[in-house]
């Protein structure tokens, strides 16, 4: 849990927020406010709690291996209270990218303003903000137009403008019952995305996005044993893409993209999901919650792709006596329509089997359309052992299943052979198609009949005090996968026939994939709350391994698909984080939150297509995928804020002293004059990490000042070259290099006024 010095160290930028969040839970964390999932985060001063719940054995849980982020907003039933923020960076601070041949253009301009309070004092409160980004960044272009030819490097300057207004009513019912409603409405618009790397400037579009949700959850409890939670979250998103250029693409794999970006359209859905929940207890010792999840969505796309054509060139020598290896151009109508349901139920039991055992055993099932399979049981373990007065081991075992997600279906739909097909044409002439060339029949994308994959987890860890204010902590994670969704083009050439003559590639996806990860996980966290000094520092060790990166990624060959298991791109061996929270001299608080990682892999390709199945990404004998290594990283992030008291003290109470709950758990404060109390779901304490019993969250006002916090906020302090996008293709001019780096060295200052 992070003390309220630790939340005030976080950027004040809600999507920088999320990042820091994510970064100190590690790889594959997912960030849940009050409940629900997505959505932008709650300006700091609405945020009363961040918890970190590595128990991902409840079977109230759909996902495997993940920590949770959860955190909990703050209600506004005491006094009114507000904050507001502005912060500027430009390039005038900022370092130069090791790939931009001048100092790259970039600003943010960034504001919010939050204000909460009661509408009936210690009954209804009511929170809104509103907050904005007007910011521009570069990224840089490294490409190569002619063998001869020096690299081109260059900037592409693109925008990202964005506006929200969020507003919440939280109102008691009764002495044990809350209802809270939440809008929040986002617009943003992007220019000039699609240029970078090898793409050069026409190849640029933008995006216009606008998201409506509301949010309803209500909690409270039914005679004297029984607490329910109730969950509705309605969703709706519009967005758009619009190209620069509607001329047909030209790319020489790995050497430079130009042409238009043949993508334009729009998309459209709209989303319910609702959740009941209840707990209850059965004699003494078992405490029990059980619960059922809906989700279910509508969409309406006319997004299409590849609209002006594609040529694909396999070197430059090739480009320059115009001998283009394939043409594909996409036709037909683009407009889907289709929509999708989710179901699960669960049930759990918590339970104390001796007096330093504590053991949990649940089962869930889930259900959804497009798929075959209907009983989807999941049962799961998880216990917590007291070895000693020092030493807690906990452990767990558990079946998770995957979701066939909607962006998956429609491709199947969309290019079903009726609506659209894709027309590929080998060895075509350049500049025109016309009677040159072999003309495949049409290429569909289609779904075999799928099932769930299946997910395998168990994990063991051992928690135990070195010293008073310091303990350690060690975990392993192992997770086994089969049914994993995969893309297999079944109508690819053998010996240069394909099976079904009167189609060309038929891509299917199919469940036929595995996937394994082993994690081991050191944690070393030191606390004095007296002197308000934090620390963390967390490595880990680990291995990731899968069939494919994507559910729509092709094999470098279709007739063998299981050639391709190998490293994951995920498979980054070593990691390690360190966050430090401390106050220094004069007053000023500093922050640091680092984070050092090995290299990623990257697949080493011949370049060229022997296997005739017209993707380009062919390995040589013996060369396994993603057999080759990038760079190493380092992130290092500084905030140093200093802050201002002054106005003297708001009427009402002070806060009240931390108090543990009934049970254990997370300490909640003894209500006081301005404050109502909420039964609230435990996240802490419970076996295999993390404990799922009812607790108690306070909602109060507290005594509050004036308070003006000036900072300065430094990503990649040490200006460290993180290099990405490391070339595999062995018929590039820049095969084995990286041709860009992550941002270098940025500043931003700014301000927060709150009362």
């Amino acid at each position: 849990t992070l003390t309220a010095d630790e939340i005030d160290a976080l950027s004040d930028d809600p999507d920088e927020m999320a990042d820091q969040l994510a970064q100190m839970a590690g790889p594959g964390a997912q960030i849940f406010v009050d409940g629900f999932r997505g959505g932008r985060l709650p300006p700091k001063d609405q945020i009363q709690q961040v918890r970190f719940n590595s128990n991902s054995f409840s079977s109230e849980y759909h996902d495997a291996g993940q920590v949770r982020v959860e955190i909990i907003t703050r209600p506004g039933m005491g006094n009114w209270r507000g904050r507001g923020n502005v912060g500027f960076r430009d390039e005038a601070l900022n370092a130069r990218n090791a790939f931009a041949p001048t100092k790259e253009p970039t600003q943010q301009q960034r504001f919010n303003l939050s204000m909460q309070g009661p509408l009936v004092k210690g009954r209804t409160g009511v929170s809104f903000g509103v907050d904005g980004n007007l910011s521009y960044d570069s990224r840089t272009i490294r490409a190569q137009s002619s063998p001869s030819s020096a690299p081109v490097a260059g900037l592409a300057k693109n925008t990202n403008d964005g506006l929200g207004f969020n507003a919440r009513v939280d109102h008691s019912i009764g002495s044990n019952g809350q209802l809270r409603l939440e809008f929040d409405h986002r617009m943003n618009d992007r220019e000039n995305l699609g240029v970078g790397d090898f793409d050069l400037p026409e190849r640029g579009y933008d995006t216009r996005q606008v998201n409506d949700s509301f949010r309803l959850r209500s909690t409270g409890v039914i005679g004297r044993k029984v607490f329910r939670e109730t969950k509705l979250e309605w969703t709706r998103s519009d967005g758009s893409t619009s190209p620069y250029s509607e001329l047909p693409t030209l790319r020489v794999n790995d050497a430079f993209t130009s042409g238009g970006a043949g993508q334009i359209g729009t998309r459209t859905s709209h989303e319910i999901e609702f959740a009941q929940n209840i707990d209850f207890t059965v004699g003494r010792r078992h405490s029990l919650r059980a619960g059922v999840l809906v989700e279910a969505g509508r969409w309406r796309s006319t997004q299409q792709q590849n609209t002006n054509g594609v040529y694909v060139f396999t070197s430059l020598a090739n480009y320059q006596l115009g001998i283009p290896a394939t043409y594909t151009l996409r036709v037909g109508d683009p407009l889907v329509e289709y929509s999708q349901v989710k179901a699960g139920w669960f049930i759990q039991d918590d339970f104390r089997l001796a007096k330093t055992l504590s053991v949990s055993v649940g089962l869930r099932q889930e259900v959804q359309t497009q798929v075959r399979d209907r009983l989807n049981l999941a049962p799961r373990a998880a216990f917590t052992w007291n070895a000693s007065r020092k030493t807690t081991v906990r452990g767990g075992y558990g079946l998770f299943y995957d979701w066939y997600e909607s962006n998956l279906h429609e491709q199947t739909l969309r290019v079903d052979g009726q609506r659209q097909v894709d027309i590929v044409v080998r060895d075509p002439l350049f500049p025109s198609t016309a009677g040159g060339g072999e003309v495949l029949p049409p290429s569909i994308v289609r779904a075999a009949s799928l099932g769930q994959p299946i997910i395998q987890q168990a994990s063991i860890g051992v928690d135990r005090p070195l010293a008073a204010t310091v303990s350690l902590r060690a975990d392993y994670l192992m997770t086994r996968g089969s049914g994993a969704l995969r893309s297999v083009n079944v109508n690819a050439p053998v010996n240069g026939v394909r099976p079904v003559a009167s189609a060309g590639n038929i891509t299917e996806i199919q469940s036929t994939g595995r996937r394994s990860s082993d994690r081991l996980t050191l944690s070393l966290n030191a606390r004095h709350d007296r002197l308000r000094i934090f620390s963390n520092v967390m490595y880990q060790l680990a291995s990731v391994r899968n069939h494919a990166d994507s559910a729509t990624a092709l094999p470098s060959d279709s007739t063998n698909p299981d050639v391709d298991w190998g490293p994951s791109m995920q498979d980054i061996r070593h990691r390690l984080f360190v966050n430090v929270n401390a106050p220094i001299p004069y007053g000023i608080r500093l922050g640091l939150n680092m984070q050092m990682a090995s290299a990623a892999p990257y697949t080493i390709t011949t370049g060229r297509d022997v296997n005739g199945d017209t993707v380009f990404n062919d390995r040589a004998p013996g060369v396994g995928r993603n057999s080759g290594r990038g760079a190493g990283s380092i992130n290092a992030g500084l905030r140093i804020n200093k802050s201002f008291g002054f106005g003297g003290a708001a009427a009402g109470p002070g806060r009240p002293p931390m108090m543990p709950p009934p049970g254990g758990g997370a300490a909640f404060r003894t209500p006081g004059a301005g404050t109502a109390v909420a039964a609230q779901r435990g996240m802490g304490g419970g076996p295999g990490g993390g404990g799922d019993g009812p607790q108690i969250m306070i909602m109060e006002g507290g005594n509050q000042r004036y308070r003006l916090d000036i900072y300065a906020q430094i990503s990649n302090v040490f200006n460290y070259v993180n290099y990405n996008t490391f070339v595999g293709n062995q018929l590039s001019p820049f095969f084995g290099q990286a041709t860009s780096a992550g941002a270098p060295r940025r500043i931003e200052v700014g301000l927060s006024l709150g009362l």
